[in-house]
């Protein structure tokens, strides 16, 4: 069977504890003590059931209520395919270096902590760690009797520290390396009965999620379902500490990970030779009802392996026997009244079956319609649904989710997902504003993807509003699988809507940098300034750009010098590529290209060249020297004279011949007139 072991607290073990029967999984519990909640505890616990770590018989009664610390440690710990950790909470305690738990020690010394007052000096001692202080104050404030006296001995010796960033990190990388298969999983990010958030809660879910995500491993934040539930039917204590979980909520939870998890991690298993948990698991989907699921993994890994197909038959026979007897006994009621709690059970029942047809005839009858139902119970048919390949009726459940509660994240997603796969229009079928929401809820390439299929240009994913993650989501998406040319016409839309004159966003900043070390990597020196050129419109100012680029052109100059020098005419004109590619005027190419043309004779090419020079070059003398001389050779009196005049009103003392030079000129076209 595959194998879960909880890391932390009732919100994953609950959970885990109906998956055995309900999902045909194995909880191993070995060595696992109890509950925990922070990243120093989950790593404590990893390594406590790996044989890594003891603990002190004087901190268990602090680390765990439910078992014998003598029994639990002779226990083996066999690895798990999968670990659930928890990570909930930022505040950690030790006990002479052990992690213990805040529950433990309220109840252990509920006398003390109940006084308030008392309790908030004790923990800004704790925190800042002085020995002496903290005997202070507990010889003041706890040491009228024994009792006192010994417990304030154990409470002298812990310490409290928040969860840092660099902590988190640390934890979770250790805890990768520490276990074969990880899942983390966040707090729940409820909200108290005024509507707000508990910030210091929020702000931690957020820590979890982006340094679980910077490692590049699974993460499970619970929220996104419990606003599909309402919060009210997902948390049992809505008004107290919103922590604990509904039996509802607690086995949409395990819906979720055996769908998003342990289902492909199994079947992924299977597809590589490792056949042993998938039986079980198809097991307990017939028998629980959840055919569909079970047909959609199966017809998945059956096309793939033929050993599969028998398996494939005979789960289709029982599917086709239970969806010909639930019709027999409910299809007339989809003509009929129901209450919204009947027809939701009956949506969920004949989804569940894969008859997606007949869910959404329940679903729409004419009293309360769709949007009636509970948007958990449209998102899980539109999952099943999409799933088996039925897009049609996936997507109508979608959108009554969607429409129903525009907040909702997986029904976005869902659409997305849908309109993606299948190449669904969603413009003709949703408002601009449904639109917007629907974006507003999606990962940055989804984004991407979703306008690009509705003809929009990539910088439509882009706002003023957009976080740097997302910008750096998308143009990386871009960079790879279209080109760069329009990753960073993104950032530079970004940039402007920020109204900023260069990027300073590390992300950002790293990602131009690995582009510019890309285009510096090109043997071809004409494709290295093209690159360099097409990166610059992201940050015109970005260093790392701004130092390659003045290379690329340093080292084009001396080039061209050396060819021109020469009187190379041929290796002059194989640099007009790399010159043309450049973002900035090169005049000198042209006026190089003017003096050899002018060895040549070729007067007429001297001038087209040496005025475009001069363009960039307005206050060279030597460009207007060349000009009047070769208007001169024309015999174009009119641009001789032009060209002489600019000569003269440039020349200084060190130029005193040139600026004769150009008078003899102009006197010439004076006597001439």
């Amino acid at each position: 069977m595959f194998n879960v072991t909880p890391i932390g607290s009732c919100r994953i073990t609950t959970p885990l504890r109906h998956g055995r029967a309900a999902y045909g999984i194995n909880l191993n519990l070995a060595r696992c003590y109890g509950y925990c909640h922070s990243p120093a505890e989950a790593v404590q616990l990893a390594r406590f059931m790996q044989g890594e770590v003891n603990i002190p018989h004087e901190a268990w009664p602090l680390v765990s209520r439910s078992h014998q610390l003598e029994e639990i440690s002779a226990q083996d710990h066999a690895a798990s395919d999968l670990y659930v950790i928890e990570l909930a909470s930022a505040k950690e305690l030790t006990f002479d270096g052990v992690s213990i738990q805040l529950n433990y020690l309220n109840s252990s010394y509920k006398d003390f902590f109940a006084e308030p007052e008392r309790a908030q000096q004790f923990w800004a001692l704790a925190e800042t760690g002085a020995e002496d202080a903290m005997a202070a104050f507990l010889e003041q404030e706890w040491s009228l009797t024994r009792e006192q006296r010994t417990e304030a001995e154990t409470l002298s010796r812990i310490r409290l520290q928040y969860v840092t960033r660099q902590s988190l990190r640390q934890d979770i990388d250790a805890l990768a390396r520490l276990l074969p298969d990880v899942l983390f999983v966040s707090h729940v990010d409820a909200r108290k009965p005024d509507g707000r958030v508990i910030g210091s809660r929020s702000d931690f879910i957020r820590l979890v999620g982006e340094e679980v995500e910077r490692a590049g491993l699974k993460f499970y934040n619970p929220t996104d379902l419990m606003t599909e539930f309402g919060q009210a039917a997902a948390i049992e204590d809505d008004s107290t500490s919103l922590a604990h979980f509904t039996t509802g909520f607690s086995h949409a939870v395990m819906d979720d990970w055996m769908r998003d998890v342990i289902a492909p991690m199994t079947d992924d298993a299977v597809l590589h030779g490792v056949d042993g948990a998938l039986g079980p698991q198809i097991t307990a989907a017939a028998q629980q009802g959840r055919l569909a699921d079970g047909r959609s993994r199966l017809e998945a890994l059956s096309s793939a392996l033929d050993t599969i197909r028998p398996m494939l038959d005979a789960f289709i026979e029982t599917q086709e026997d239970a969806q010909k007897s639930f019709i027999e006994e409910n299809a007339g009621k989809a003509d009929g009244t129901l209450e919204d709690e009947a027809r939701g059970e009956l949506v969920d029942q004949a989804a569940s079956l894969g008859l997606f047809e007949l869910a959404l005839r329940f679903a729409t009858q004419p009293e309360g319609g769709l949007r009636a139902l509970p948007a958990q119970v449209l998102i899980k048919a539109g999952l099943r649904a999409a799933e088996a390949g039925d897009t049609d009726n996936a997507f109508e459940f979608a959108l009554a989710a969607y429409c129903k509660n525009p907040a909702l994240t997986r029904a976005s997603s869902m659409l997305a997902d849908l309109a993606i796969n299948d190449e669904i229009d969603l413009l003709s079928e949703l408002t601009a504003d449904q639109l917007a929401g629907i974006l507003s809820h999606l990962a940055p390439v989804q984004k991407l993807q979703l306008l690009s299929l509705n003809g929009a240009a990539p910088t439509d994913a882009i706002s003023a509003s957009t976080d740097a993650q997302d910008v750096i989501g998308i143009a990386a998406h871009l960079a790879e699988h279209q080109d760069v040319e329009q990753a960073a016409e993104v950032i530079a839309f970004w940039r402007t809507q920020r109204e900023l004159d260069r990027i300073r966003d590390k992300g950002i900043v790293a990602l131009l940098d690995t582009w510019v070390e890309a285009a510096l990597d090109l043997p071809d020196a004409v494709d290295r300034i093209s690159l360099l050129a097409t990166i610059m419109v992201a940050d015109p100012r970005h260093p790392g750009l701004r130092n390659a680029m003045r290379d690329a052109r340093v080292d084009l100059v001396h080039r061209l010098r050396d060819a021109g020098r020469n009187g190379d005419t041929a290796r002059l004109d194989a640099l007009r590529d790399e010159v043309e590619a450049l973002p900035m005027p090169l005049p000198e190419y042209d006026l190089w290209r003017a003096r050899l043309k002018f060895d040549c004779g070729e007067y007429e090419d001297v001038v087209e060249l040496g005025q475009s020079a001069a363009v960039h070059m307005p206050e060279t003398i030597n460009v207007w020297v060349l000009l009047m001389r070769a208007a001169v050779q024309t015999k174009n009196a009119a641009k001789a004279s032009e060209f002489a005049s600019k000569v003269v009103a440039l020349a200084c003392g060190k130029t005193q011949k040139l600026k004769s030079e150009a008078e003899a000129v102009l006197n010439a076209r004076t006597v001439g007139a």
